[in-house]
C-alpha cells in the first residue's frame, strides 16, 4: 500500500491501501485495515474491504464497500452504506445513508436520514428527511421533518408538525400535533389530537376530532365525529354523523341518523 505522511504503528495495515494523514503525538492516527481502504483525514479507520473514509475526524467505514466523506464519530457499519457529514451518525443498514446532522441512524436496508438530530429510519427504503427525535419504522415510510413523529405503517407517511403518528398502509398526517392516521389510506392534514380510524377517512383541520367510519371525514370544529360510512361533519363542536352517508354542516351537539 502507499502512506503519505506518517505510518500508524498501531494499525494493522491491508493489502493494496492508500492513508493520507499524520500520526500526532498520542500516537493517534489513520488506519486502512481493510484490504483495499483508504483513509484521509486525522484518526479515521476503514476496516471493511473496499472502504473509504476520505476525511474528517475519528470516523469509520467497518462494512464491506462502505465510506465515510467527513464529519466527526461517524460510523458506515453495513454493506454499502454511507455517511457523508455531521457527528455521531449511523448508516448501519445495507446500502444505507446518512447525509448529515448529529446522532441519526439509518438502519433499514436502503434506508436513508438526510439530516436533522436524533432521528432513525429503521423500515426498508424508509426515509427521513430532517427534524428530531422521528422515526420511520414501516417499509418505505417517510418522516419528512418536524419533532418526535412517527411513520410506522407500510408507505406511511408524517410531512410535519409534532408527535403525529402514519399507522395504517398508505396513511398520512401532513402537520398538526398529536395526530394519529390508524387505517389503510387514512390521512390527517392538520389541527390537534386528531384521529383519522377508518379505511380511507380523513380528518382536514380542528382539535380532537375523529373519523372512524370508511371513507368518513370531518374537515374541522372541535370534538366532531363522523362514525359510519360515507359520513361527515364539516365543523361546529361535538357533533356525531352516525349515519351511513349522514352529513352535519355545523353547529353544536348536532346528531345524524339514518
Amino acid at each position: 500500500g502507499v502512506v503519505v505522511g506518517d505510518r500508524n504503528d498501531d494499525c494493522t495495515y491491508g493489502e493494496a491501501v492508500l492513508s493520507v494523514g499524520l500520526v500526532d503525538v498520542w500516537g493517534y492516527g489513520n488506519c486502512p485495515s481493510g484490504d483495499s481502504s483508504v483513509t484521509f483525514g486525522f484518526w479515521n479507520t476503514a476496516s471493511g474491504t473496499f472502504s473509504t473514509v476520505t476525511g474528517g475526524v475519528a470516523n469509520k467505514a467497518t462494512g464491506e464497500y462502505s465510506s465515510v466523506t467527513g464529519g466527526y464519530g461517524n460510523e458506515a457499519s453495513g454493506s454499502r452504506s454511507s455517511v457523508t457529514g455531521g457527528s455521531w451518525n449511523r448508516a448501519s443498514g445495507w446500502r444505507s445513508s446518512v447525509t448529515g446532522g448529529v446522532y441519526n441512524k439509518a438502519t433499514g436496508q436502503y434506508s436513508s436520514v438526510s439530516g436533522g438530530g436524533i432521528n432513525e429510519a429503521s423500515g426498508p427504503q424508509s426515509s427521513v428527511l430532517g427534524g428530531s427525535n422521528n422515526k420511520a419504522t414501516g417499509f418505505l415510510s417517510s418522516v419528512s421533518g418536524g419533532e418526535e413523529n412517527k411513520a410506522t405503517g407500510e408507505a406511511a407517511s408524517v410531512s410535519g408538525g409534532s408527535e403525529n403518528t402514519a399507522r395504517g398502509v398508505s396513511s398520512s398526517v401532513s402537520g398538526g400535533s398529536q395526530s394519529t392516521a390508524y387505517r389503510v389510506g387514512s390521512s390527517v392534514s392538520g389541527g390537534y389530537f386528531n384521529q383519522a380510524v377508518g379505511k380511507y377517512s380523513s380528518v382536514t383541520a380542528g382539535q380532537r376530532n375523529q373519523a372512524k367510519g370508511k371513507l368518513s371525514s370531518v374537515s374541522g370544529g372541535w370534538a366532531n365525529q363522523a362514525t359510519h360510512v360515507q359520513s361527515s361533519v364539516s365543523g361546529g363542536a361535538r357533533n356525531f354523523a352516525n349515519g351511513e352517508i349522514s352529513t352535519i354542516s355545523g353547529g353544536v351537539g348536532n346528531k345524524a341518523k339514518n
